[in-house]
């Protein structure tokens, strides 16, 4: 069984608090996703991959209290994961100069981990059916038919209400653009 994002920050915010067994848990959970994090990193030095992992989880065990437990853990654990990959590719390299930039591959996500995250503040903002609507359409990829099965809708009264719904969006995005103070 897969853990949710959720589920091992909550692991580690119990482990923050002296819940050993939370803590170990935690790691277990952790370990396979920072395995993958060390494998898209490092592509062709894939033999570093577990010396990657091991290094990384020694760092999240003497800086675990640095985590902020109201932030996202795995943006942290990604950038933990990303500068150990860095320290094996510059000991690797024994003398020879290596620029990092050569590196392309290096750290980039294939997603945005935060993305999600946005995504449901966005979407907090809107009235709940709304928002279900357009989690339902955009984000799961549930058809039209089901969908008007679901909210009890006809096809156009369906279309009307996802227009709707993004217009909201849209224009609460435009809002908090409007809002954001600059640097």
């Amino acid at each position: 069984m897969t853990a949710t994002d959720a589920e091992i920050e909550d692991l580690m915010r119990q482990a923050l608090a002296g819940d050993r067994k939370a803590y170990a848990r935690c790691l277990a959970l952790l370990a396979p996703r920072m395995r993958a994090m060390a494998n898209r990193d490092l592509p062709a030095s894939r033999h570093l991959v577990e010396d990657v992992v091991q290094e990384a989880l020694l760092a999240i065990h003497l800086k675990r209290g640095s985590w902020d437990p109201e932030r996202p853990l795995l943006p942290w654990v990604r950038i933990i994961v990303r500068h150990k990959a860095i320290d094996a590719l510059r000991a690797t390299t024994k003398g020879k100069h290596e620029p990092i930039e050569d590196h392309t591959d290096l750290g980039a996500p294939e997603v945005d981990p935060l993305a999600g995250l946005h995504l449901e503040q966005a979407l907090a903002r809107l009235p709940e059916r709304d928002a279900a609507l357009v989690r339902g359409h955009a984000v799961d990829g549930v058809d039209a038919e089901t969908l008007s099965q679901r909210f009890g809708l006809n096809g156009v009264a369906l279309r009307v209400a996802l227009h709707r719904a993004l217009r909201k969006l849209a224009d609460a995005a435009r809002k908090e653009e409007e809002w954001t103070p600059m640097n």
